[in-house]
């Protein structure tokens, strides 16, 4: 449970700090200051990337959509900032469960390159599917 909650919370705090950085930025220098928009920003958390959740289930060892709650919450909270989210899932197995959570959704792109026979569960469709 812990590594579990722990895991969506510290995805979740990497993707808030990176806007965090860009909106102290633009507070400072000014919406459209080429150093508020240039700089690159950029965090990471090395213990994420639970692909395989769905709305009303996990699956392999991923209880929650990390990603999936970051995603929503930056889209929610930094609406000046974030407007498109681009998830690249570079796995051996396709991610699925990111898939399913953002079908339909303009403001979410799922892009899943993947291991063409290494399925243990229905595959679904990304937005954008590379079979390897």
């Amino acid at each position: 449970v812990n590594r579990a909650l722990s895991s969506v919370g510290g995805t979740v705090a990497a993707a808030c700090a990176v806007c965090d950085v860009i909106q102290e930025r633009r507070q400072q220098h000014g919406e459209e200051s080429s150093i508020a928009n240039s700089s690159p920003t950029w965090s990471a958390h090395v213990a994420g990337g639970t692909h395989h959740a769905f709305y009303d289930r996990g699956e392999g060892f991923c209880v929650f959509s990390d990603i999936a709650v970051a995603a929503n919450v930056v889209l929610e909270q930094y609406p000046d900032i974030v407007q498109r989210i681009l998830i690249i899932d570079l796995d051996v197995h396709q991610g699925n469960g990111n898939a399913v959570l953002f079908q339909g959704r303009d403001d979410v792109i799922t892009f899943s390159m993947h291991c063409k026979k290494n399925f243990f569960s229905e595959k679904q469709s990304s937005d954008l599917d590379i079979e390897l």
